[in-house]
């Protein structure tokens, strides 16, 4: 069942991602933010009365919550780009962000290094290497990052 949650999920933001795109190039994209998150609120509300939590606590209400305003400010963040550059260079470099956020938030205020586990198997305990080519990409994306958002 988690699978198919996942796999849906992540068709779900394809679709939705590509529509922001073309939509805020005709819109503004406050607006395309402020309805996709309505509709998201909706989907949500529909899903949580279909599949009731056994326990449901201040703290859990709490975070989605906090889950929910990130969410909207990167999807602003998102529709902005969508809105004035190239959807095949602003959705994968958001991407990559969130995943590098997501890890940094991860180390630093979990005081853990489980986010960031996978690359220290890959690198270390698989022995994986990565050559000139592979750093010089990652470093370029990480370059791209920073430029595309203090541009």
């Amino acid at each position: 069942m988690g699978a198919l949650l996942a796999l849906t999920s992540a068709l779900c933001y394809g679709i939705v991602d590509f529509a922001d795109g073309l939509l805020s190039r005709r819109v503004p994209h406050a607006a395309v933010t402020f309805l996709g998150q309505l509709g998201g609120l909706l989907l949500a509300a529909g899903a949580a009365l279909l599949l009731p939590a056994d326990a449901l606590v201040g703290s859990d209400l709490l975070r989605g919550a906090l889950s929910g305003v990130g969410g909207a400010t990167v999807m602003r963040f998102l529709t902005r780009g969508l809105s004035h550059g190239a959807m095949s260079v602003v959705v994968p470099v958001s991407a990559v962000t969130g995943v590098a956020l997501s890890v940094l938030c991860g180390v630093l205020l979990l005081a853990s290094l489980y986010p960031a586990l996978p690359v220290v198997l890959g690198l270390a305990v698989l022995h994986e290497h990565v050559s000139r080519r592979q750093a010089a990409g990652l470093l370029g994306a990480a370059l791209a990052t920073v430029l595309l958002t203090v541009g």
